[in-house]
């Protein structure tokens, strides 16, 4: 653990903690209008806890930029809870997004700032937004209130992705002075702290909100376990009647090596592919016969490549500063900035691929990755009557410059030039450093782990630098129109929208000069939209959107590829409040096609990246739906079908699933609230997610038979109010996978065993 951070945590405890204090006895004088649990100030950009029916939202902030009910916006946006995440979930972010539909994990987490970390209705997603702009994957769930997930491209984020984006929601300060204090403790070495804490002054005109967090867990691997640390303080403060400014700064580090990150390996398995009883180098779909890549079938699960020298850390900084002005009862404008960085400093010894006669090499590799973005948004909100109709006129415009900075060097047993030679220097002077790990090492009970590795600095001064670039640069500008229109007495809503968005980016090498041609790319997409009320609960939605990405340079014609182009069609059903109250939802059914898709995956047989051009497809249907049988009982069931694969292809990836694109998942949740009787406060539930593959865990030809087939988990949860030393606290009790159930989250990445976790909440 970081020990200047902890300082800054423990401070920050006991200031929370002794600011609570100083203004609890004032707690009376605070003014009825800011006495309830909502956020100081009330405004179109702001979306509010208070519009939660439990685990079911009724509004969105991410579909139009401005506070709207789910059932005027005309696209399918799936909203998770705080009070969802508060019963769910006992891991990190990635885990956040379990119980959602058409959205599968596809890369490891934590990662650097640029990662495509899920794919969503087929597409891998670059968005992960943090309140509207980009800022990484790796989101501490303590500083989150809400996500939202919405599907389909959109107008208002600049580079968009067709299969949707992720934008999480952060904390906010709210209307009444309280604090909560919070213990985690399971197994593994698991144990956690946080505290969060709320302070109403200025007569409601300030609002602070404090949260701090450590964690920490010893892994279920042979070398695992880490150590992070969160605090963070957001602000709101009215400045005069119509102007609030607000803020957040917040900021995490994670020592040690998680088990995301511990690498499972791969094996080879000839398979005579085309069935014509030989086995050789011909292709079939792009893989040779002869070099057939299957997930691994005989390493236990705690099976790490990790050592004791191996090393990861991370730190991630979030600063976030506007203000809001209202021009009189028709007109809102919203200035923010937001800037992030992150940092990230990891040595790996890795076995990437057993062949067939059980031996995989090794790669030691010392990597440091440095990302800083800067966002500029400007939103102005204008609400106008022309006639018959009512216009919600948004008008905005976000610049976002990107820099990333990095550099992995790499000491391998088969690694070019004099990398093996190096390796052999270093073990003929003492060092107990493993060349090759074979599949008897592992099975007759080798301790692998107790191996010697080069030191970071070893492999950053003898090693061999992975590739030519230092730095990469981008410049996006987007401008952005949409428009919410109202007729037919409010039952037909129309949304149309418009972005012109212009992306510039270019690389750097070690020696300082750009590399190849500055990327100069831009493009207009559009947005069309439209809700109808069939009755008071129920409304049908149309939607349509196009998006765009550039492409980068190809190295041989000396030209740039042509851009990735979408276009998405959606149709569906919303509703709330069905049967007396008790349901609500929707159903979707979508088609996306995304031409010009540039991919490429290293080849470890290879030792090259695979690379290759197609248009794809996605087409399937997907509901969430929420059921309330009773005032005690909620159920939440969603469902996705999705058939996703390439359709053309430049190269021999035709009918090649789409990375993440699980065929069928089914989740469902589920709690109940004892209102009475000598139990009355107990609140138990569970779930389970189902997953029916298969799940393609590449993108390139060659590894086509890397895939989960499926898997079904269930977790279960309970809380249970009881008094100590006079104080009412909140005891609670998660299992999650239940069955202790084993599969492949990730390429790469396997998940958690089943994780028991005892919780205490005090709230004051």
């Amino acid at each position: 653990m970081n020990s200047l951070l902890l300082a800054r945590l423990l401070r920050g405890t006991g200031f929370a903690a002794a600011l609570f204090s100083a203004v609890a006895g004032r707690a009376q004088t605070t003014p009825a209008s800011v006495a309830k649990d909502d956020p100081i100030v009330l405004n179109p950009f702001d979306v509010t806890a208070g519009s939660n029916k439990g685990y079911m939202a009724t509004n969105t902030i991410s579909g139009t930029a401005m506070n709207t009910p789910l059932k005027d916006v005309p696209m399918a946006i799936n909203v998770i809870t705080a009070e969802f995440l508060a019963d769910s979930l006992v891991g990190n972010f990635e885990q956040a997004l379990d119980y959602n539909s058409a959205i599968t994990q596809t890369s490891r987490l934590p990662v650097s700032n640029r990662n495509d970390a899920f794919a969503i209705r087929g597409f891998r997603n670059r968005n992960t937004l943090v309140d509207g702009v980009i800022a990484g994957e790796f989101i501490p769930p303590q500083m989150i209130d809400r996500i939202e997930v919405v599907k389909g491209p959109n107008t208002l984020y600049g580079q968009s992705d067709p299969g949707g984006l992720i934008n999480v929601i952060s904390k906010r300060p709210q209307g009444r002075n309280r604090l909560s204090l919070g213990l985690r403790a399971g197994d593994n070495g698991l144990f956690g702290a946080d505290f969060d804490g709320n302070v109403v002054a200025g007569n409601g005109r300030i609002g602070l909100r404090i949260v701090g967090a450590h964690n920490r867990t010893d892994g279920y691997r042979i070398i695992d376990g880490n150590d992070s640390n969160f605090l963070g303080v957001a602000g709101d403060v009215k400045l005069a009647k119509d102007t609030t400014a607000l803020f957040h700064v917040s900021g995490t580090e994670t020592d040690g090596i998680t088990s995301q990150r511990s690498t499972f390996s791969f094996e080879l398995i000839p398979t005579d592919l085309n069935g014509d009883g030989r086995i050789d180098g011909t292709l079939v779909n792009g893989m040779a016969e002869n070099t057939a890549r299957y997930n691994n079938t005989f390493l236990p699960r705690d099976y790490t490549s990790a050592t004791d020298g191996t090393r990861y850390e991370q730190e991630s900084k979030f600063l976030q500063f506007g203000l809001r002005q209202r021009l009189g009862r028709h007109a809102n404008i919203q200035y923010m900035f937001v800037r992030t960085d992150q940092d990230m400093d990891m040595t790996f010894r890795e076995y990437n691929t057993f062949n067939a006669a059980g031996s995989s090499d090794a790669n030691h590799s010392a990597q440091l990755n440095s990302n800083r973005t800067d966002a500029h948004t400007i939103n102005s909100l204008f609400t106008v009557t022309t006639g018959p109709l009512t216009h919600r006129l948004l008008v905005g415009g976000r610049y976002i410059w990107d820099q990333s900075e990095g550099a992995t060097h790499s000491l391998r047993t088969l690694g070019p030039g004099t990398e093996r030679a190096t390796l052999e220097r270093l073990i003929s002077q003492g060092r107990r450093i493993r060349l090759f790990l074979t599949k008897n090492d592992v099975l007759s009970g080798v301790k692998y782990w107790l191996d010697d590795t080069p030191t970071a600095e070893e492999m950053r001064t003898l090693g061999t630098r992975n590739g030519n670039v230092y730095m990469s640069e981008s410049r996006v500008s987007s401008a952005y129109v949409s428009d919410s229109i109202a007729l037919l007495d409010n039952r037909l809503k129309l949304l149309t929208g418009l972005r012109y968005v212009r992306i510039r980016s270019q690389s750097t090498n070690i020696a300082g000069a750009k590399i190849g041609v500055l990327n100069d790319q831009d493009d207009t997409s559009y947005q069309l939209g439209a809700t109808y009320d069939l009755t008071a609960q129920l409304a049908a939605y149309a939607n349509t959107a196009t998006a765009f990405n550039p492409n980068g340079f190809d190295d041989i014609n000396g030209i740039f590829f042509d851009p990735e182009l979408s276009r998405a069609y959606e149709v569906g059903l919303k509703f709330e409040d069905l049967w007396q109250g008790r349901l609500g939802g929707s159903v979707s059914v979508f088609q996306i096609r995304k031409e010009n898709v540039r991919r490429s995956d290293y080849n470890p047989v290879t030792f090259r990246s695979d690379n290759e051009i197609t248009d794809d497809e996605s087409r399937g249907w997907e509901t969430e739906l929420f059921y309330n049988p009773t005032k005690s009982w909620q159920i939440v069931i969603n469902y996705s079908r999705i058939d996703a694969k390439v359709i053309v292809s430049r190269t021999l990836a035709k009918n090649l699933p789409l990375e993440g694109a699980t065929p069928h998942r089914f989740t469902l949740w589920s709690n109940y609230s004892v209102d009475a009787g000598p139990l009355k406060g107990l609140r138990f539930g569970g779930g389970m997610i189902h997953a029916k593959g298969p799940i393609q865990q590449f993108g390139t030809s060659n590894s086509q038979l890397v895939r989960e087939d499926g898997y079904t988990t269930f977790s279960v949860f309970a809380r249970y109010p009881v008094k100590l030393f006079e104080q009412r606290v909140s005891l609670g009790l998660n299992v999650d996978n239940l069955t202790d159930v084993f599969f492949m989250r990730s390429r790469a990445g396997t998940n958690n065993p089943r994780q028991i976790a005892f919780s205490a909440r005090w709230d004051r």
